[in-house]
């Protein structure tokens, strides 16, 4: 690795003034520990500021003659090239509005005239280790994004990678980040049952979603094997006890529809009622809690045991729909929710004109949770 010279390691500061002896002052002060760039101008401030290697910080006189301090700065901040680059205005004026001004411009603080070099010298090093020490938040920032992307993308391969079966589904999915706390999974079993759990993992986005391939792969497997409903919520409760800190928990619906599709079980674990349409629409509670919290929950009792007939409906959500937040802060409910169910019954509304309800109920403000809703047609 080649070894840096002491001048290549120190830090360069631009001073910028008219006035040639305040330069030399300036310069004795401080070129003991920094390499130190003079402009006489602001013209010339504009262009010495964009020769590598950047300054690290620039010393600004506010009063010159061609260009001054405030439209330098200005320029300064909205050039992405220079815009990082700390500025301290040294000044002459001292007017609270003045030095308004210039913070607002972008500059990090003021020094006044007369010049005093070990309160130059004391404020240049504190600039200079905020500016280390943000560019190091920076590059560590940088580095969480990229590893989380990574591991958004494994994530959503492994999502993408589970058989999701339609049959009998209508259902809209709009998530709040890239990896979602909601999860559908949908199979049909070998002895024709049909499998539908909807998943709602505490909280949403990456910490939410880490949880989701664990819980697919059991479904998909207990399925595979024409396993039991029971024990399926059994084996997946168990293993989120043991695999995820106390606080991840998930949520869910479990249907099970009968092969001839006239019987289905529903468990229902901390999740919004699920409603059953039969020419009217009745609604079924949570009975159970959500998946996860105690390792010797039982799934024996299912919340509900219904009769169905060709036509009937069932509908699934989880509370990014009732909990969405109007702008009285009013939330939409459950009683809103199952005014739009019925048009949805009725062929007067799809899946998809959900979100656009939605979208108008919270006023343009951004949704806060990840939005399922899911339609087992029977």
């Amino acid at each position: 690795m080649p070894v840096q010279s002491e001048a290549e390691a120190k830090p360069v500061i631009l001073v910028v003034d008219d006035v040639p002896q305040n330069l030399d002052v300036l310069k004795g002060g401080l070129a003991d520990a920094y390499q130190v760039r003079l402009a006489v101008s602001g013209e010339r401030a504009l262009r010495a500021a964009q020769i590598e290697p950047l300054p690290d910080l620039i010393l600004l006189d506010v009063m010159m003659p061609d260009i001054d301090g405030f439209e330098v700065c200005r320029q300064l901040k909205a050039n992405p090239l220079t815009a990082e680059i700390p500025v301290l205005f040294v000044t002459a004026k001292s007017e609270m509005v003045d030095e308004l001004h210039g913070l607002a411009l972008g500059a990090v603080d003021y020094i006044s005239k007369p010049i005093s070099i070990p309160i130059v010298q004391a404020r240049v090093r504190t600039q200079l280790a905020l500016r280390r020490a943000n560019c190091m938040l920076q590059r560590h920032t940088e580095q969480l994004l990229r590893e989380r992307n990574v591991i958004e993308r494994i994530i959503i391969k492994m999502r993408d990678a589970d058989h999701l079966n339609q049959r009998h589904l209508r259902y809209v999915i709009s998530p709040v980040e890239k990896t979602a706390g909601d999860m559908l999974l949908a199979t049909l079993l070998p002895d024709g049952r049909q499998w539908v759990l909807l998943g709602d993992f505490t909280g949403h986005g990456l910490p939410a979603a880490i949880g989701g391939p664990l819980v697919a792969y059991i479904f998909h497997t207990m399925a595979t094997q024409n396993g039991q409903a029971i024990a399926c919520l059994e084996q997946l409760n168990e293993q989120l006890c043991q695999r995820l800190p106390r606080e991840f928990f998930l949520a869910f619906t479990l249907v099970e529809v009968s092969p001839a599709r006239d019987t289905a079980m529903l468990w229902i674990g901390g999740i919004p009622s699920v409603y059953h349409f039969a020419g009217a629409l009745h609604s079924i509670d949570s009975t159970l809690l959500p998946l996860g919290i105690f390792a010797d929950e039982c799934f024996a009792n299912p919340s509900a045991r219904l009769s169905l007939q060709a036509g009937e409906r069932l509908y699934v959500c989880t509370d990014g729909i009732v909990e969405a937040s109007g702008k009285s802060d009013e939330m939409f409910g459950d009683a809103r929710l199952a005014v739009f169910l019925k048009a949805l019954c009725r062929g007067e509304q799809q899946p998809e004109d959900l979100m656009s309800l939605l979208d108008a109920y919270v006023g343009g403000r951004e949704h806060t949770d990840d939005i399922t809703l899911v339609e087992i047609e029977i």
